[in-house]
């Protein structure tokens, strides 16, 4: 079944298919957050694992080899097969597995990963979240566990000056120039470093300004993106730019923000999911950010774990294996009864 949830895309479709499929398992869902990109939770008794994943997905995309769905060599191809319709996918196998078992668990399907994660932020309020022994978010990982993720900080900066006609740049104040000034500051921020995974990184993605090519610009926008590890803070990355910017003379507005998230290796579900998953699994740190850190204030027992490779996410000929799901599927099934005491 093809059902299409671009952040363009009307969800209902979406959260009505996994909605039926809940409650042909006697579940019924709670929803949260905006009647229009809605965050759905289900419990089957009290206390278990709670599972999560988002059904939106960025938009197609033009370069593509193969149909959304089409099956090649054992991969389903096509946008969100990997992120993470695969992953949701396993979920809802689980569910069927666990249900039958009368293992308690939860699930959270949100909508809005993608774009705002508001779906998210007003799940976690939902009681099984404080209550699970565990969370896993099914991202894909290629069945590495993630224990860190990277803080997201995107910034607009803004610069003014004073319009004039070209030929007499002396009596006007040039936008751009300032803004490129500014820029060529931070330089040594906008080196990619060796480990990504572990400093920040910092990257100007848009820039603009100016009306005419004769017209001295009055106004340039630059936006910033920043991915900040777990020992930094959205204020110390802020005084960075500071110290290379100084204090006055542009606009600095806050875009979005989300703070790194940390969990403890050594707690037990940790091991846990390791023994499951076997030796080849790693503990490891992504550098984007996931819905991990809205549920993070609610349980600090939670990770990312998911199938598929996560660099062919956002991209063309976006797939998963379809083994891996199955995987995926067992993997949870067996975590969830461990986690419950039933295996």
């Amino acid at each position: 079944m093809a059902l299409r949830s671009t952040s363009e895309d009307d969800t209902g479709p979406i959260i009505e298919y996994v909605t039926g499929r809940l409650r042909k398992l006697g579940i019924e869902p709670r929803s949260y957050g905006s009647p229009a990109r809605p965050a759905i939770v289900a419990s089957s008794g009290m206390g278990g694992v709670l599972l999560s994943g988002h059904l939106d997905t960025v938009p197609h995309g033009v370069d593509w080899e193969f149909e959304d769905g089409e099956v090649i060599e054992g991969k389903m191809y096509g946008r969100g097969s990997c992120d993470m319709k695969g992953g949701c996918a396993a979920m809802l196998h689980a569910a069927d597995n666990l249900a039958s078992a009368r293992v308690p668990f939860s699930l959270c399907f949100t909508t809005d990963e993608e774009t705002t994660m508001d779906g998210a932020a007003a799940a976690a309020a939902d009681p099984a979240f404080k209550s699970a022994k565990a969370i896993i978010v099914a991202e894909p990982t290629g069945f590495d566990i993630v224990i860190k993720e990277k803080g997201l900080l995107q910034l607009k900066l803004k610069t003014r000056g004073v319009p004039a006609h070209a030929s007499m740049p002396e009596i006007g104040e040039n936008a751009i120039g300032k803004m490129v000034a500014l820029l060529a500051g931070t330089a040594d921020l906008q080196k990619i470093p060796k480990d990504t995974l572990e400093k920040m990184t910092m990257c100007v993605n848009t820039i603009k300004g100016g009306t005419r090519v004769n017209v001295i610009p009055s106004d340039c926008e630059a936006e910033i993106d920043i991915r900040y590890p777990a020992d930094m803070t959205q204020d110390s990355v802020k005084k960075l730019l500071q110290d290379r910017m100084g204090k006055t003379g542009y606009e600095l507005e806050v875009l979005h923000q989300l703070d790194p998230v940390a969990t403890d290796k050594d707690l037990p579900f940790v091991k846990t999911l390791k023994e499951i998953l076997g030796k080849g699994a790693r503990l490891c740190s992504v550098p984007y950010a996931t819905e991990m850190v809205m549920f993070r204030k609610s349980n600090k027992a939670i990770v990312i774990c998911g199938p598929g490779d996560p660099t062919v996410c956002h991209a063309d000929n976006e797939h998963v294996p379809l083994a891996a799901i199955e995987k995926a599927a067992r993997i949870y099934t067996e975590f969830c009864s461990r986690m419950a005491g039933k295996q």
